[in-house]
């Protein structure tokens, strides 16, 4: 019976263990091309051992993020021993019955002095907003009502990840902080244009009205005008002036 190990080259982080001799199995936490060895040992001490390189892609985009603070591993042993990332994945597709692939670890660190670890489903569309399927997830970890973690999912997760709070973040076009609506027109708001329109039209026809005013005004004034203009200019000439009566003596 062979024994297998993995050994980093180039300073790889090393993510893959051999569990019971089943095969290679982790969790990346970083993307890009690492190289290792895998190296098989029988019983009589006997080596043989291979290069293999692994390409971490970066993982699909996601609408909704679920963190989970927990008491205990720390961050620093869930960041650096494979063996725990891959027994959290277990309990979690334990707890939300799904597989383990179902799964993204996002991030792990710390928060409110507690182990944080960030994960996603990948079986929920991230292009749309699958509401039912969001809630549904949700609804296995936290009670709506009281928005406290459920004791059925804290039991579920095992007393290794001590879970003390589930949080459910919507994000992308699942976020519930953006809101977008039309209203249709009411009756209250087509009467108030209605009576906005007729203040209107009553201020155009005053404002019509002056102007025929002044029109008319300034047209009797010009008339006026050229009437006394006419009279001064006759005197102005030194020509008589013939009443009728001096025209009949």
């Amino acid at each position: 019976k062979m024994k297998l190990s993995v050994l980093a080259l180039d300073n790889a982080e090393v993510w893959m263990i051999n569990e019971s001799n089943k095969g290679l199995i982790g969790i990346p936490m970083r993307t890009g091309e690492f190289n290792y060895r895998l190296e098989a040992r029988d019983k009589a001490g006997q080596l043989a051992s291979a290069p293999f390189q692994v390409n971490v892609k970066p993982a699909l985009p996601t609408n909704h993020r679920v963190e989970l603070e927990m008491d205990m591993p720390t961050p620093q042993q869930m960041a650096t021993n494979p063996s725990k990332r891959n027994l959290l994945m277990r309990a979690l597709a334990r707890s939300l019955k799904s597989p383990v692939h179902s799964f993204t670890i996002q991030e792990i660190g710390s928060k409110n002095n507690k182990t944080m670890v960030a994960f996603s489903n990948n079986t929920i569309p991230y292009k749309v907003c699958d509401e039912e399927a969001v809630d549904a997830m949700a609804s296995k970890m936290i009670m709506k009502q009281k928005m406290r973690t459920k004791t059925e999912f804290v039991k579920t997760m095992g007393n290794q990840f001590y879970v003390r709070r589930a949080t459910m973040i919507r994000h992308g076009n699942c976020d519930e902080t953006v809101e977008i609506s039309t209203t249709a027109p009411t009756i209250q708001s087509m009467q108030e244009a209605d009576s906005q329109l007729m203040l209107i039209c009553i201020l155009l026809f005053l404002l019509l009205v002056i102007a025929v005013a002044i029109i008319i005004y300034c047209a009797c004034i010009k008339k006026n005008g050229k009437k006394k203009s006419t009279s001064t200019e006759y005197v102005s000439k030194g020509l008589p002036v013939v009443f009728p009566d001096e025209v009949e003596e």
